[in-house]
């Protein structure tokens, strides 16, 4: 087994269950959908965390040539995953009979943006950190706009403000993805 396969089976179980995370909690709600009031901005910021699991999954193939790890490069590279499967976990309520999700929404999920701050932060960070990378890159643009939108999403409760930037970070991931790593190989 080479250094990245063994690496990538850890990431690749924090993303799994992000990701069983999400479809276990959509399975929920249409099970108990004449009893949850349903709320469209959660159900594109579900579709935004969906994309992101799976972002970060494709494009961890980016590393494969990294010669060398460090246990902190480890770390760091674990906080986006990490982030993204305790955003998947809070994404919906425990009890969904009788619930609503906008409620929820701006309630009790709240604390997911410091999360997503946090992903943000992991996934672009790591590798300036620890594969010589810069920065401040055309690659890295999606990424940094995307911090800046989690961070007002955070500081603000103004529902307008919402339904207009969540769908508009779900944009920029599927941008990300189709202009900087449309297809992966050798």
């Amino acid at each position: 087994m080479a250094l990245f396969e063994f690496l990538m089976v850890l990431v690749s179980i924090i993303i799994g269950l992000g990701i069983a995370e999400v479809l276990t909690g959509i399975a929920h709600v249409v099970r108990a959908r004449t009893e949850v009031r349903g709320y469209w901005v959660h159900g594109v910021l579900t579709a935004v965390v969906f994309v992101a699991l799976i972002q970060q999954w494709w494009e961890s193939w980016g590393l494969r040539d990294v010669p060398s790890w460090s246990f902190a490069a480890l770390a760091v590279l674990l906080i986006g995953p990490i982030s993204l499967f305790l955003i998947a976990h809070l994404l919906f309520p425990p009890g969904l009979e009788g619930a609503d999700l906008e409620a929820y929404y701006f309630g009790p999920m709240r604390p997911v943006w410091l999360f997503a701050v946090c992903a943000v932060l992991g996934s672009t960070s790591f590798r300036p950190l620890f594969a010589g990378e810069v920065l401040f890159s055309p690659g890295n643009a999606t990424s940094l706009f995307v911090l800046v939108v989690f961070a007002v999403l955070f500081a603000s409760s103004r529902r307008r403000l919402h339904a207009f930037l969540v769908p508009l970070v779900l944009i920029a991931l599927v941008y990300d993805v189709l202009r900087w790593t449309p297809e992966i190989g050798a």
